[in-house]
């Protein structure tokens, strides 16, 4: 890993002790293994990733960041397990850890929005570190088991993905300006139950009002489905886990979509009943696994299984203490039997109040833009400019306009710069792109 001058008044040196070990050892066990050459090489192209990453910050390039993050976030988890596998006495992810940690907490508050790569990857290596550090593994096989505290769910994180909070993720409902009424829904469907078990028990008994099995977020586009979703879970301080279902490489096989969505769901089910807590479990793009089998093109045995599969899970949900929620943009294309157990919620377009604070969050992402996050009545109008646009639409203008006053002599970002990235853009207002085909079927006489 690689350390730099990142501010001016915070000096570091090259790390070069750690990688120098590791390259030495991979170097000497060569002659035994050639493949450890190849990773001598990822760990090059991963610290080069990481000089363009520091360049980016440094210039506050995003196109540059956004070439690179990517690549540079999936190498250094699997170059970090690998040397924590390979040469567990070198101690590499732990060392790695406080290197990042201690760098990231001398950086300038005002410099943090450059630098929230270095926040991603710290929250990896935590949560690599949460589930399987081999010496803890060790530790623990050596301690008498009336001495051993409750052990963890022994976690497959190639069967699941945890939401580990950043810098950049929602506190909680507070993060999501506007959408009142989506929240209030939010809050009484999932929070206040979970919040007041009494008082559910009381809706079962007076009502018949059970817990949901799951819910089903859709809508158009870059809404803020998955962020809405993330703000939902910090809201009642529940773990989170999204299964990897079809980009695992079991998927590839007959039936391997299947024994992936199986083996997610039990993993989460596990983890529920040993830390006693219920537990979010978030289906993103539900529809890629839950195809209409009514349609002719859907109707094979692998999707057949599939859907079967998350019906199942849907079934079981409320007895395992796991709240499903699922997600899409294309409702029309679900399987009529996954959307009949899901209770729907629909995540509309950003009113004008939502498109403020979606403005003005990300013209705080950069220091040359918060003058203009604060300006309050120049956010007004902006909001009443971008009528239709979704979230994503708006995070684009944003990036536009930092591009138009950085050429302009890498001054701050006024008003005038976003209404002409505004005009530059030709973005399409969302409900004419996606409201025509994708509002849901009328149900019984709701014509």
């Amino acid at each position: 890993m690689r350390i730099y001058n990142i501010s001016n008044n915070v000096n570091f040196g090259y790390n070069k002790d750690l990688n120098d070990k590791v390259r030495a050892r991979l170097q000497q066990d060569a002659s035994e293994d050639e493949s450890n050459l190849e990773l001598l090489k990822l760990n090059d192209i991963c610290n080069n990733a990481e000089d363009k990453l520091r360049e980016a910050a440094k210039t506050s390039d995003w196109n540059l960041e956004g070439k690179y993050l990517n690549i540079y976030a999936r190498l250094k988890s699997f170059v970090t397990e690998t040397f924590e596998y390979k040469y567990p006495d070198l101690h590499y992810r732990k060392t790695e850890l406080e290197t990042y940690k201690k760098e990231y907490s001398q950086i300038d508050q005002n410099d943090a929005s450059r630098y929230h790569w270095m926040d991603a990857v710290i929250d990896t290596l935590e949560f690599n570190e949460e589930f399987g550090d081999p010496d803890s593994e060790a530790e623990a096989e050596a301690t008498p088991s009336s001495e051993k505290s409750p052990s963890k769910t022994d976690f497959d994180k190639d069967a699941v993905e945890k939401f580990v909070p950043g810098a950049f993720s929602p506190k909680g409902f507070e993060s999501i300006e506007g959408m009142d009424e989506l929240k209030d829904i939010l809050i009484d469907r999932i929070v206040a139950p979970l919040g007041d078990t009494e008082l559910a028990k009381l809706d079962e008994e007076e009502y018949g009002q059970k817990a949901p099995r799951g819910f089903l977020l859709y809508g158009p586009p870059g809404c803020g489905k998955t962020y809405i979703t993330q703000a939902l879970a910090m809201e009642t301080g529940l773990p989170m886990f999204k299964p990897r279902v079809i980009n695992r490489g079991p998927a590839m096989y007959v039936n391997g979509a299947s024994a992936n969505l199986k083996e997610a769901y039990n993993c989460i089910k596990q983890y529920a009943k040993d830390n006693d807590t219920p537990v979010i479990m978030f289906i993103d793009e539900v529809d890629a696994i839950a195809q209409d089998r009514t349609n002719g093109a859907n109707d094979s045995p692998e999707n057949n299984k599939l859907v079967t599969e998350l019906l199942q899970v849907l079934d079981q949900a409320r007895e395992d203490n796991i709240i499903v929620i699922a997600a899409t943009n294309k409702i029309m294309l679900l399987d009529d039997a996954v959307r009949s157990r899901l209770e729907k919620i629909e995540i509309p377009l950003p009113d004008v109040k939502t498109r403020q604070g979606v403005l003005a969050m990300n013209l705080s992402a950069g220091s040359k833009g918060k003058a203009l996050a604060q300006d309050k009545e120049a956010l007004k109008q902006l909001a009443n400019l971008t009528k239709g646009f979704s979230n994503r639409d708006l995070s684009m203008i944003i990036d536009s306009a930092f591009s138009i006053a950085k050429k302009d002599g890498r001054r701050d970002v006024r008003k005038e710069d976003v209404i002409r990235a505004i005009d530059k853009s030709n973005i399409i207002p969302v409900d004419e792109r996606y409201y025509r085909n994708e509002k849901p079927r009328s149900v019984g006489f709701r014509k």
